[in-house]
């Protein structure tokens, strides 16, 4: 009787507790919706700012001003600008983002060329920073004493702008030590220099992350019992320590996507990597609204699909989160 009894108080609690979940996932959907929508409006009325004519650049600049607006009428550039956002959002919403001014070719299909591009360079640069960075991590994590050369290698690295580190590294082995392409295109050579340049300058924040969670967890009683029960330092290492080590570190990597994206844009201009940040920079050159508009919604829809992605997750697997968020 008393288990029965256990079994129909724990039912509606682990209900209410299911709801709450359900309700906190909607939510946070929701949100993510609504920064994507804030961002569409946004870049969209920082578009109207720019001190350039899209119809002029079409037409060229010897058009007449007849040409000029009939260009605009045809790009429907001579509509209030809240008809231009409205249809805008409804095309998005259809998938639809337009068509360049330049080049007369889908923005979506321009984009899907070049998004395995940029895809490919930040799963290379998250590698690169998750090497390294936990590599030194460990190392100074397992010290009896913080390196202060790695500490000062860690200050050097993050006060480094994107586009200084590139042109570093771009100078020293593309022709100080002419070993690697400058030419550009997607061969794995062509992949070093722009893969180093994002990781290496995320590398120090990993490297702390875990140096951290090492000084942490290392003193903790778990870690003694291990010891006592005759266990070796790499055996503990592995099945322990890095058990509690390795999920900030997944999480913060998933959360890099938004700092990959600001960064690549340089990089891949610097680099002639035929990404979506060329294609922007292109875009913002030329005055090509649509496309301009579009790698800027699709990045930001990944930013934030992503950071969604990993706080679903933190939320459904980590019980410690959901109860604070419950």
């Amino acid at each position: 009787m008393a288990g029965h009894v256990g079994t129909l108080t724990r039912e509606p609690g682990a209900s209410a507790e299911q709801r709450a979940l359900a309700r906190k996932i909607v939510l946070r959907v929701g949100l993510a919706a609504l920064t994507v929508l804030a961002v569409i409006v946004l870049t969209f009325v920082l578009e109207f700012v720019i001190p350039a004519n899209p119809a002029r650049v079409v037409a060229g600049p010897k058009a007449s001003s007849q040409v000029v607006a009939e260009v605009a009428r045809n790009l429907g550039l001579n509509r209030p600008e809240w008809q231009q956002l409205l249809s805008y959002i409804g095309g998005v919403l259809h998938g639809d983002l337009g068509y360049s001014y330049v080049s007369q070719t889908s923005v979506t299909s321009l984009l899907a060329g070049r998004l395995p591009a940029t895809a490919l360079l930040m799963a290379a640069g998250i590698f690169v920073e998750l090497a390294v960075g936990g590599a030194l991590g460990l190392w100074d994590g397992l010290r009896p004493k913080r390196s202060w050369v790695l500490a000062s290698i860690n200050i050097g690295l993050l006060s480094v702008p994107t586009f200084t580190f590139g042109f570093l590294l771009l100078l020293l082995f593309g022709y100080v030590w002419p070993v690697l392409p400058v030419s550009g295109g997607l061969g794995a050579a062509q992949l070093v220099l722009p893969a180093l340049t994002l990781g290496l300058l995320g590398a120090p924040y990993y490297a702390i992350v875990v140096r951290d969670q090492l000084r942490e967890v290392l003193p903790a009683p778990f870690v003694r019992t291990a010891l006592a029960k005759g266990l070796t330092r790499r055996q503990i290492l592995r099945g322990h320590v890095l058990r509690v080590v390795v999920p900030p570190v997944l999480t913060m990597a998933g959360m890099d996507v938004a700092l990959f994206l600001s960064g690549v844009v340089f990089v891949e201009d610097i680099f002639a990597w035929p990404g979506i940040g060329q294609l922007q920079v292109q875009a913002f050159e030329n005055v090509d609204r649509p496309v301009l508009m579009g790698t800027v919604i699709v990045a930001a829809t990944a930013v934030v699909v992503m950071n969604l992605v990993v706080d679903l997750l933190r939320l459904v697997v980590d019980p410690r989160v959901r109860a604070e968020s419950l």
